[in-house]
């Protein structure tokens, strides 16, 4: 269907139901808010049906209650897009307003390409008043009934109800329609309104007043002009008698269609109604009121006989005049021409149109209306492709911020996305963590890469799960070694707490990853060590958060000189957590390489009495100096040297 139906469907629910109800709708119809809702774009059926339905389900409407309410809503949406003074002119009445709602049809089918238009007709009968709809959408009647209802109440001033009758469906009108519905209609209030104001009141009783005298004028046999003046100046007019045998015709019709001057040539042998919907009968036509009716005959494709037509006559298109006196109908026609492309591949000429007549004007119009409506049509595609870009600009400006806060901070990356320069900055205290894998370098020397690649995104992702939770940065990786830092960029008390519990579940992880060599669990070096950094952000291309200081070279140092899947922790971090509830056990004093002799500490677990309240302040650490110290005298254990492994290069940033 049309995007008017979808515009409408979409504004109905908004303004009855609202924005929460809509996007139930459109979520259940999998239906797109910007491209399926384009205003000069046809749409399958399919896509308006599944629509209707989805409405039907979020306001507990059934479908032809949903149907009837759009009909309703759809003179008001009409009203607004400016349609509301070319309804009020299309009858006097609402017998008339239906019988010209297919001449309405078909002008907007000039601009709206693709319409397939309901069609219908009145019949009176035995004083009550029918109105036949023929529609290609079988179950879309209720549509036409709501429409119908809202025009009586709002032009005519008459509440009116419109009951079923009858419901047939099949092939109609040689296979046009599905589905042929007759509604009886009922008044039930009259009120008196003023339908037409201004303009719209000067144009009606214009209209009235030349129907006045041309029903005075045949009624008193005023005007008497002879055939062959009445041929020339209708040159598309033809007169049939109520056998349907040609009495006379205008003359470029004769020229157009040799066949009307054949001795006992019949109308409905060479011509069929293409519109309204009806069979091409005396009776027929004369059931209906159809001087308020426009026709469009077309020659038909084969004659009785079965061969081709002999003529290449256009289409035509106007009025059905009853002669009642002579029982003969007079069909005053003009070609019709949609676009002047038909125009040309027709044999019909400008100067063969009647000079007096709109049909140039129109055709005119329409093309400059047709240039509008590609444009138009032109942007609103553009627009919804806009629409789609700047989503997918907006996916892939969070994909790339993502991207960012893994790479940086959340503080220092707003500051880069802001365009700020990120100044280096100090911290007092803060506790970093070092880790690498034992024996890493002759396991990958007996493995496959891609095992050694497994492993590593293996063991790295547990870790960077157990950064998340802790609420710990990740500085970077560089082969098996991982160093993470918690108080940089925003300072925390708690930092030492946070890094002791990360380390001892580093430690616990790695029993689920499995050597390849040795099918055994791996196992890590974890040391973590607390002091003052300085920070900054390095690079442009790709750029880096780095740690400065001391700190990091100390952290490093307690590391590569722990045993394996212990936690080793210098005396500072010690000094921190001490009061906190953490199983410690002094190592002693260890040679640590450019630094001397240090006091460390295995971080061994979390004791009964846990309490993270407990915390040393910042103010309260003891400063370990970093002098070499004499050993002191302790026992056995505690003096027997662990055998301390070479500090491995590490491109950690980092003063030494």
């Amino acid at each position: 269907m049309h995007g008017h139906v979808h515009l409408c469907l979409r504004e109905m629910v908004l303004k009855k139901y609202g924005e929460e109800v809509w996007q139930a709708v459109l979520k259940e119809a999998s239906l797109d808010d910007d491209n399926d809702f384009m205003l000069f774009h046809y749409y399958d059926d399919k896509r308006t049906i599944s629509l209707v339905v989805a409405i039907s389900n979020n306001t507990g409407l059934d479908v032809s209650g949903v149907l009837e309410s759009y009909g309703h809503y759809f003179y008001f949406y009409s009203t607004s897009c400016g349609y509301d003074r070319m309804l009020r002119t299309l009858g006097k009445d609402f017998h008339t307003f239906v019988q010209n709602l297919d001449l309405l049809h078909s002008l907007l089918a000039l601009t709206y390409k693709g319409m397939r238009p309901p069609h219908f007709r009145c019949e009176k009968k035995d004083g009550k008043l029918f109105v036949h709809v023929f529609t290609v959408r079988p179950g879309m009647y209720p549509a036409a009934i709501g429409m119908l209802t809202e025009v009586a109440l709002q032009i005519f001033g008459t509440r009116i109800s419109m009951t079923v009758v009858t419901r047939k469906t099949g092939e109609i009108f040689k296979q046009k329609y599905c589905e042929h519905v007759i509604t009886e209609v009922k008044v039930l209030e009259e009120q008196k309104i003023a339908a037409f104001t201004g303009e719209d009141q000067l144009m009606k009783n214009h209209v009235e007043s030349k129907l006045q005298q041309l029903a005075h004028a045949r009624e008193n046999n005023v005007v008497a002009v002879p055939e062959i003046s009445l041929n020339t100046a209708l040159p598309f007019s033809v007169v049939f008698d109520k056998n349907m045998f040609i009495q006379s015709a205008g003359l470029h019709l004769k020229t157009l269609c040799n066949e009307i001057q054949e001795e006992g040539a019949k109308i409905n042998d060479i011509f069929e109604i293409k519109e309204p919907e009806m069979k091409f009968e005396y009776d027929a036509i004369m059931s209906c009121n159809s001087s308020y009716m426009y026709f469009f005959l077309q020659p038909k494709v084969k004659t009785l006989n079965g061969s081709p037509p002999k003529s290449d006559c256009p289409v035509l298109r106007g009025h059905m005049v009853p002669l009642e006196e002579k029982e003969e109908i007079m069909f005053i026609g003009t070609p019709h021409f949609d676009s002047l492309g038909d125009l040309i591949s027709s044999t019909t000429y400008l100067t063969n149109i009647p000079q007096d007549n709109m049909t140039m004007e129109i055709m005119f119009m329409n093309e400059q209306r047709r240039a509008d409506v590609e444009m138009s049509k032109k942007l609103d595609q553009t627009t919804a492709d806009m629409k789609k870009l700047a989503a997918a600009l907006d996916q892939e400006k969070k994909k790339t911020d993502m991207l960012l806060y893994q790479m940086l901070p959340v503080k220092v990356a707003n500051q880069l996305r802001e365009g700020r320069t990120v100044e280096a900055e100090k911290h007092g205290n803060v506790t970093i963590l070092f880790s690498d894998i034992v024996t890493f370098t002759n396991m990958a020397a007996l493995c496959h890469p891609m095992d050694i690649v497994k492993l590593l995104n293996d063991l790295f992702q547990r870790f960077d799960q157990l950064t998340t939770k802790h609420d710990i940065y990740k500085v970077e990786t560089i082969g098996d070694a991982y160093m993470v830092v918690s108080g940089v960029p925003e300072a925390r008390d708690d930092h030492a707490i946070r890094m002791s519990n990360m380390g001892l579940d580093m430690i616990q992880d790695t029993n689920h990853v499995i050597n390849p060599v040795s099918q055994k669990c791996i196992q890590i070096r974890v040391g973590i060590h607390t002091g003052p950094v300085v920070s900054g952000v390095v690079g442009t291309k790709m750029p880096r958060y780095c740690l400065f200081g001391d700190t990091v070279n100390t952290a490093s140092r307690m590391e590569s000189h722990g045993l394996p899947g212990r936690v080793h922790i210098s005396d500072t971090t010690y000094n921190q957590i001490r009061n906190v509830g953490y199983i410690l056990e002094r190592r002693g004093g260890v040679d640590i390489k450019g630094k001397g002799i240090m006091d460390t500490y295995f971080l061994n677990g979390v004791s009964d009495d846990f309490n993270p309240s407990r915390i040393t302040n910042n103010s309260d650490i003891i400063k370990t100096s970093t002098e070499p110290k004499q050993l002191e005298e302790k026992s056995p254990a505690a003096t027997v040297a662990p055998t301390v492994t070479e500090p491995k290069s590490s491109s950690f940033c980092s003063v030494m």
